[in-house]
């Protein structure tokens, strides 16, 4: 007489998994042998039906098979005599299977786990074989058999070396659980179809029949399946593999884990170790320089600069196109006015006969000293000889730019007022150049040598001196504005103007 799972744990059909554990400790308790001694071979014999159960239902996959075949497992051989003997073993037959109470230990006895399963697959496989050569035809291929079952000693996969297909449970298992039976299923036929009245009829009746067969097939199929893994869930053997594959997977994963650590620890060392030799650092520095000075000389070279708008152009032509536009015109109208302004806030404008008659004899006495000089380099960005229009053109730019200092100074532009005093000086020392003529050879002399950074520095001052002046194209007496500077220094020439900015008295040599 077979128990249900259900009732043995004592727990509805409905039970949830927390009230399937607690029904099991319950009846574990009561069940165990050591706790009946007076009755140890009934308790024994309960306690392993209660795990068995226990194992099914709480496996939700195998508790749902359980819960479809329940009625046939309970029923077992009950319905003998019943069914087709051309059918072999049906579903229904394996269901007694699905149940410990079909074996007695796991052994290799009559009564045993390794006996019991191996005639029954045994069994199975020749069922299959036999279909197949009733039903194959001409295109067929051979029959494979089923590997098997093996017994207690039959390893469950190669460990040292491989002995061929089928001397392995996992091949076995490999097989059966992956199972697709050759049987026709001609007994579960409906229908003679030799008693079909027509052709309508005969038709309704193949496809009633055929829809049977595969209903009885899918079922067999499923129950082969769910058989062998139930019995390879039990089975010792793949008990211990599971076990060594465990450990096996656990002790690579610790060897990895200590190899990454031992790797980690080298690269720290080798990093802590580490210095880095002087030569590079050496050669980091003057790449560092080099990279320096070639983005100073390219903006050096590239830079043109509007000193009336406060604007860089990259190229010439965009310089001269800038300079025609209608918004430089009126910036510079207005400076103009603005420079106008500050000329009759100063008095630059206003001159006494005698200021003008010494300014006069001063620029002729200068004229004579400049005819004996030597030609020098020029200071201020144009290529003319240092002659006798030298002199009057330094002095122009001298006031314009003391004008423009002027007007700077009253922004309040401190950035501004800096650049206009370093302009100053070098005006002054260029005057004194002028007045004082030295030999090449003594300037080169007397020069230092400069780092780069010295000489970057220098050529921006002069560049910016160079703007600064070229942006000043207006007369300090008069006023009047003029296109370029040829004009400019034509207009001084004639009318002498420029020697106002003398009256400040000369420059001292330092």
């Amino acid at each position: 007489m077979r128990i249900c799972y259900y009732d043995l744990l004592g727990v509805e059909r409905k039970a949830t998994g927390d009230e399937i554990k607690k029904a099991y400790r319950r009846q574990a308790l009561i069940w165990h042998p050591d706790k009946n001694y007076d009755n140890v071979a009934e308790a024994t014999e309960r306690f392993a039906l209660v795990q068995e159960a226990y194992e099914v239902l709480s496996d939700p996959q195998e508790r749902d098979w359980y819960d479809g075949h329940r009625d046939a497992i309970l029923r077992g051989d009950d319905r003998k005599g019943t069914k087709d003997s051309s059918a072999g073993t049906t579903a229904e037959d394996l269901m007694r299977y699905f149940s410990i109470t079909e074996f007695r230990g796991f052994s290799d006895a009559d009564t045993g786990f390794f006996t019991v399963y191996r005639k029954l697959f045994q069994k199975l496989s020749e069922e299959e074989e036999n279909a197949y050569n009733n039903e194959q035809s001409e295109d067929d291929h051979t029959f494979t058999p089923y590997p098997s079952f093996g017994d207690s000693n039959t390893p469950y996969a190669d460990n040292d070396g491989y002995l061929g297909y089928g001397a392995y449970a996992r091949d076995f298992y490999g097989s059966w659980v992956n199972f697709t039976t050759v049987k026709s299923f001609q007994w579960m036929d409906k229908w003679r179809l030799s008693e079909a009245p027509n052709r309508l009829v005969r038709r309704a009746m193949e496809k009633e029949n055929k829809k049977a067969r595969e209903t009885a097939r899918k079922e067999y199929n499923d129950t082969m399946r769910s058989l062998a893994v139930f019995v390879r869930k039990r089975d010792p053997r793949y008990k211990a593999f599971q076990q060594e594959e465990q450990k096996r997977k656990e002790a690579a994963a610790a060897e990895q884990k200590a190899r990454i650590q031992r790797e980690k620890q080298e690269v720290q060392a080798q990093l802590a170790s580490y210095q880095e030799q002087e030569w590079a650092k050496v050669e980091h520095n003057i790449s560092d320089e080099e990279a320096d000075d070639d983005d100073d000389d390219d903006i050096e070279e590239s830079d043109f600069y509007c000193v009336v708008c406060d604007k860089f152009y990259k190229s010439e032509k965009q310089f001269i196109s800038h300079e025609s536009s209608r918004r430089h015109v009126k910036q510079a109208q207005a400076l103009k006015e603005e420079m106008l302004a500050d000329e009759e806030d100063f008095g630059f404008g206003k001159k006494t006969e005698a200021e003008i008659q010494e300014d006069n004899s001063l620029a002729k006495t200068k004229k004579k000293k400049n005819k004996n000089k030597k030609k020098m380099a020029p200071r201020w960005g144009f290529d003319e000889e240092a002659g006798e229009d030298d002199m009057e053109e330094v002095s122009a730019l001298t006031a314009a730019l003391e004008l423009e200092q002027s007007r700077r100074r009253r922004k309040g532009g401190k950035k501004e007022m800096e650049a206009a005093a370093v302009t100053n000086n070098n005006s002054e020392n260029c005057s004194e150049t002028n007045e004082t003529p030295v030999d090449d050879n003594e300037v080169e002399a007397s020069t230092p040598k400069e780092s780069a950074k010295t000489k970057r520095e220098k050529r921006k001052e002069k560049k910016k001196q160079k703007e600064e002046a070229e942006a000043t194209q207006n007369c300090n007496v008069c006023g009047e504005e003029y296109a370029t500077r040829n004009q400019l220094f034509n207009h001084i020439k004639d009318t002498g103007h420029a020697l106002a900015a003398q009256t400040r008295g000369k420059s001292k040599r330092r």
